[in-house]
């Protein structure tokens, strides 16, 4: 027989189960259209269920947009761990972190003028949520910079300055330029690190 702790443990694994599906869904709604293309409706339908039980975990697109958001910067962060622990040179990690930011950013970017034309109350708060998380990229950043720096494989720099300096590339890249993710990266690449594009 399950003791009470033992079920409130299992309900709570199903509805993390359950939140973790509607967010997938989500996140693969949002990337490939677009939040002004997706719809609740198709959320439940991806996900496999109601409309009804999506609005319990989540009461609104905007809502949803933003824990999707939270979640690929998750993502982010976990896979500029793996790329720091990977124990490749500093140039290729650095490298790596760029193609793992750009090609993570990329969608929500892209969805950022259109929110701040149609719902700047949602676009503030992206802002929020970026600029929240964004410290912590630098910091990985910073960290893999030092260590090139100390192992004589980068000229000494300003490792303060230069990871800013790199989510601003990215961040501007992707908000104004009309070329393909890859180009964005290589090109960021090739300033910071002097790779051929």
């Amino acid at each position: 027989m399950k003791t009470a702790g033992a079920q409130e443990e299992t309900v709570e694994g199903w509805r993390e189960a359950r939140r973790s599906r509607i967010l997938a869904a989500a996140t693969t709604l949002f990337a490939n259209r677009g939040f002004a293309d997706v719809q609740m409706d198709d959320v439940a339908r991806l996900a496999g269920m109601g409309k009804p039980t999506l609005y319990r975990y989540f009461p609104s697109k905007a809502e949803l947009f933003l824990a999707a958001f939270d979640g690929l910067l998750d993502g982010i962060d976990v896979r500029l761990q793996e790329i720091a622990s990977s124990g490749r040179s500093p140039h290729q990690q650095v490298a790596e972190m760029i193609d793992a930011l750009v090609g993570g950013l990329a969608d929500q970017i892209a969805t950022l003028p259109y929110l701040e034309g149609e719902s700047p109350d949602l676009a503030g708060r992206w802002r929020v949520a970026y600029r929240r998380r964004r410290r912590q990229i630098l910091g990985r950043l910073q960290t893999v910079l030092e260590a090139g720096v100390a192992a004589g494989e980068f000229a000494p720099l300003d490792t303060e300055v230069i990871p800013a300096l790199i989510m601003g590339m990215v961040r501007g890249g992707l908000t104004g330029a009309q070329v393909p993710v890859d180009r964005i990266a290589a090109g960021i690449k090739a300033l910071v690190l002097g790779l051929r594009p």
